[in-house]
């Protein structure tokens, strides 16, 4: 994305949140707006956007704090205040964002919601899912790393029951795939605690949603959801697809579109649930055909290109 789509979605983004303030009645809705907005006035290197699309509001927000510290640390103004302040807007601004709609579309970034939008998204199709396939397989930045971490977790290092195993699991997972973890240690003694291998090899669907909930030893409790389906995808792609925003995306789009499926968002975030209406999506579109990693290959690709 160039720096000036970057910049027209922001002040889009912004006009939205301000007539949302303005429409409930916020007396101090400017105010309110400006401080949502520090991160990205004053954090010159950061994707604001992308830092919006985190899904887990734990996530997003212990980034956010952490940014906001840096930033006011280096204005020689760090104190609670100024700091609780503008976290408390930006947090307005995401929870905007992930519920902005009556067709529960999540528009941080503005995904069309009608086949009268200003560009055209492909159906998906048999045509469709070929063609992402070989971009996927003639691109070395593609097939590489996943080549590479699927050696790892199935070969090199296929099992759960050492920390040592665990960790180098959970570091490269996250650096590839940047999945928000700050803490690798953690994660790590939280997936050995649940003795997960049998339970991996059984496709055992439960198991990501125990696999998800961390608890840090500073107290704080993440749901790393996206992460707990790729980490279990990497042991057995077969039984487990992944979970990004993307699909996400991808599903509410569709849904809304042809009701392909009868769901709420938030049943995307339980994974029996999100398999079912994965299920439902192949079958709408006969895609029966292709295996859980060749979806998961094209879906991550379809939602890059049209729901970023």
């Amino acid at each position: 994305m160039s720096q000036k789509t970057a910049d027209s979605k922001i002040a889009e983004l912004r006009q939205g949140f301000s007539e949302y303030l303005k429409a409930q009645g916020k007396k101090s809705y400017g105010t309110t707006v400006s401080d949502a907005f520090y991160l990205y006035r004053n954090s010159f290197n950061l994707d604001f956007l992308a830092l919006l699309d985190i899904e887990e509001i734990q996530q997003f927000q212990n980034r956010a704090n952490e940014l906001l510290k840096s930033i006011l640390r280096e204005k020689s103004s760090a104190n609670g205040g100024n700091i609780g302040t503008y976290a408390s807007a930006i947090t307005q601004l995401w929870k905007y964002i992930h519920s902005n709609g009556a067709n529960g579309v999540i528009s941080a970034t503005f995904v069309p919601s009608s086949p009268s939008a200003t560009f055209h998204i492909p159906r998906p199709s048999c045509e469709e899912v070929e063609r992402y396939l070989h971009r996927w397989n003639t691109t070395a930045d593609l097939f590489q790393p996943e080549t590479v971490l699927k050696k790892l977790f199935t070969e090199t290092h296929p099992k759960n029951n050492s920390i040592d195993d665990i960790i180098l699991k959970v570091a490269a997972l996250n650096t590839v795939y940047n999945t928000y973890i700050y803490s690798v240690y953690p994660v790590a003694q939280h997936i050995l605690s649940l003795k997960i291998d049998e339970r991996l090899s059984a496709g055992d669907e439960t198991l990501v949603n125990e696999l998800m909930r961390v608890l840090y030893t500073d107290g704080g409790k993440i749901e790393h959801y996206s992460f707990a389906t790729k980490y279990c995808s990497f042991h057995n792609p077969d039984a487990f697809p992944i979970y990004d925003s993307y699909v996400g995306k991808i599903l509410q789009y569709y849904r809304n579109q042809e009701g392909f499926s009868d769901f709420k968002n938030s049943d995307l975030k339980n994974y029996p649930h999100f398999k079912r209406i994965l299920s439902d999506f192949r079958q709408h579109f006969g895609l029966e055909k292709y295996t859980t990693k060749e979806f998961d290959q094209y879906l991550w690709q379809f939602g890059k290109e049209y729901f970023k």
